[in-house]
């Protein structure tokens, strides 16, 4: 019996930087160079996976094994030579790239399509924003793959019907622990330590926290404090690392460096409402002694 048709949608940005951070540089430059390699462990039959899609952001980078700095639009040829399409995810803001939002649309577009009934959908993401989408696909009787990191929430868990971990997708790209007991991307504090680093190093203007954490766990599936910010014990030493600092204000407060902090109170002065006039009765003029008004009696 044929394997179902079957519909794969990679976040190319998110999967290559958990399989960086969990097993190595080495690991996540064949993934990202050898999607033939891959492609079977994770969607099956190739020739029932009848869509393909992998969403990149040609401006993004890994640094490879041997030191070089390899540029993700230079693996644009592999995806295509393996049978995929590529759909360019540039930057739409200082740092979301608007894969997720594109991804979404697809598969729907996907799910709705006359051409093929696509029974299945395999999702290689860690981005929880993916929950809703999961539960529409399950509610129109789709069958979900999920590959993921392995500690991805519970909720994004239970959304997919079956998951696969990133530690599985890296052994079997030759992925092997140098200890018994080591496990993928077993320094979590780490793992989001460099996250935070490089989402703070591509930040062009002040960084609201809360949205900090989210790219953080994104990236990672892990959370600011679960790892006690990075292993560092506070979000202020987290910052300090990258020379930047903590800002109070609303939700948390924002992260800035500090040559940002003139401009970023020029602009909250400028921002500040004018004092509101004095909306008081008005009072008589002062009159000298003796001046007052005359009785009419």
């Amino acid at each position: 019996m044929a394997e179902a048709a079957t519909a794969l949608f990679l976040d190319f940005d998110n999967v290559l930087s958990g399989l960086r951070e969990g097993a190595g540089a080495a690991i996540a430059h064949r993934f990202a160079t050898e999607p033939g390699a891959w492609l079977p462990f994770a969607a099956g039959d190739p020739s029932r996976c009848l869509v393909r899609r992998c969403y990149l952001n040609p401006a993004g980078f890994l640094e490879a094994p041997v030191g070089e700095r390899a540029w993700f639009g230079e693996f644009r040829w592999a995806f295509q030579a393996a049978g995929f399409e590529v759909v360019d995810c540039p930057r739409i803001t200082r740092l979301k790239n608007g894969a997720d939002i594109r991804m979404a649309i697809d598969m729907l577009d996907a799910l709705a399509s006359p051409l093929a009934r696509i029974e299945r959908f395999v999702l290689m993401s860690t981005d929880a924003d993916f929950v809703p989408l999961l539960l529409r696909l399950r509610a129109a009787d789709r069958r979900t793959r999920l590959v993921a990191h392995p500690q991805v929430g519970r909720i994004l868990r239970s959304a997919a019907d079956e998951v696969i971990g990133l530690d599985a997708l890296a052994r079997h790209l030759g992925w092997r622990p140098e200890a018994e007991d080591e496990t993928f991307g077993e320094d979590a504090a780490a793992a989001v330590q460099d996250a935070a680093r490089q989402i703070l190093a591509e930040a062009q203007a002040p960084l609201h926290l809360p949205h900090l954490g989210k790219l953080v766990r994104d990236r990672t599936g892990r959370t600011l404090r679960e790892t006690r910010y990075g292993g560092a014990g506070s979000i202020e030493a987290l910052l300090a690392q990258s020379g930047f600092v903590r800002v109070e204000g609303p939700g948390g407060g924002v992260a800035a460096r500090p040559e940002w902090l003139a401009a970023m109170g020029e602009a909250a002065e400028a921002a500040r409402p004018p004092p509101a006039e004095d909306a008081r009765a008005p009072q008589p003029p002062d009159i000298p002694d003796g001046e007052g008004p005359r009785s009419s009696a």
